[in-house]
């Protein structure tokens, strides 16, 4: 399978701002769909709040006082964690592409 080089440091950014996107971007499909997952769950949890917030849901006020601040800690965990990983994937691709070459050029 024939791999493209990849840019670790653009894996990583768009794994930032968008988990799992430099995981899909590396190839890794499936694991970019991992990351994505939490960060849109998060994402409606904090919409379905924030009516809660304004007034829709009687009684769920307290709760909105707790939920900002742990899913916002969950969610750059998330962030933090996809952008490591998507980092290394592309790294490591790069740094076995490297080795191949060598190899198939003889110096080892």
């Amino acid at each position: 399978m024939l791999e493209k080089k990849r840019d670790s440091y653009l894996s990583a950014a768009a794994s930032f701002f968008f988990p799992g996107l430099g995981q899909v971007y590396c190839g890794r499909i499936l694991r970019g769909i991992v990351f994505l997952l939490p960060a849109f769950l998060l994402m409606l949890l904090d919409f379905f709040y924030s009516f809660a917030a304004a007034g829709s849901y009687r009684g769920m006020n307290i709760w909105v006082l707790f939920d900002a601040p742990i899913s916002q800690t969950v969610q750059l965990f998330v962030r933090i964690v996809a952008t490591y990983d998507a980092y290394n994937i592309a790294r490591t691709t790069e740094k076995d592409k490297s080795d191949k070459q060598l190899n198939n050029s003889g110096i080892a």
